[in-house]
């Protein structure tokens, strides 16, 4: 079991027990909290958003990453559990959709659901990454890097920097891209919600629409303006879509 020490670095925003709905957001891959800096100010007043902070990246940045999907969605798994006394949204964007997706199947299987699995920018778990870099040699994943805007540029132009991160890089894209979905659809009996750019170049259309067999009600699926990280500048519209389709299931 993780201590209560354990818990404060995972979640640093302790979960409010006033809070009707919370929504617990899963960073991509060599992302940390900050990505949902500002995001509470978007949500409903009884809506508490509880970003989960992974090993190896930020404050956490000298711990080590762990590569090990199903070891890392069972910590997470352990993580959440004391906090599923109120209902709760699971949401990921790219490998964060991943790992959101996998850890939502475990709790579903041990008797507790997620009011909803949101994901954005994220293949369907059983389709094949289209671009796979984790184990190119250290230049080209660098370009890789560069060319899809997968890491802040203020990184990559530092090259003491680039390489504290390198390593958590690797680690979770490798976890991305050697991880698939095998078992039998549908999966779930609650909604899931997806959210895509029209201009992704990493993520494109045809590995999103498979989400749709994933549950046995209407999986929604919305498109915005935009590329890969589509809701960096506003994350308002993408957000009212997950309580726009969670609307009637959850009060809020």
């Amino acid at each position: 079991m993780l201590s209560t020490l354990d818990h404060a670095k995972w979640l640093p925003i302790t979960p409010d027990t006033d809070a009707s709905l919370r929504l617990f957001c899963i960073p991509f891959a060599g992302g940390g909290v900050s990505m949902f800096r500002g995001w509470q100010e978007y949500l409903p007043h009884n809506v508490q958003l509880c970003p989960v902070a992974l090993p190896g990246r930020e404050k956490r940045m000298a711990e080590k990453s762990i590569t090990n999907i199903a070891e890392l969605t069972d910590i997470l798994c352990t993580l959440l559990t004391p906090y599923t006394d109120k209902p709760f949204i699971l949401f990921g964007h790219c490998f964060g959709g991943c790992l959101a997706f996998e850890t939502a199947r475990k709790l579903h299987s041990r008797g507790t659901s997620p009011a909803m699995l949101a994901v954005s920018g994220c293949r369907a778990p059983h389709i094949e990454p289209p671009l796979k870099i984790a184990d190119l040699p250290s230049d080209s994943f660098t370009e890789a890097l560069r060319r899809f805007k997968l890491t802040p540029e203020t990184v990559l132009d530092i090259p003491d920097l680039l390489a504290l991160f390198i390593p958590t890089l690797r680690a979770d894209f490798k976890m991305d891209e050697t991880y698939r979905y095998t078992e039998s659809l549908p999966v779930f009996d609650f909604p899931v919600a997806v959210m895509f750019g029209d201009e992704d170049a990493i993520i494109p259309q045809e590995c999103i629409t498979p989400w749709q067999g994933y549950a046995h009600t209407p999986v929604t699926l919305t498109q915005f303006n935009g590329g890969h990280v589509f809701f960096a500048d506003n994350p308002g519209p993408m957000l009212h879509a997950i309580f726009t389709a969670l609307d009637g299931t959850v009060k809020h």
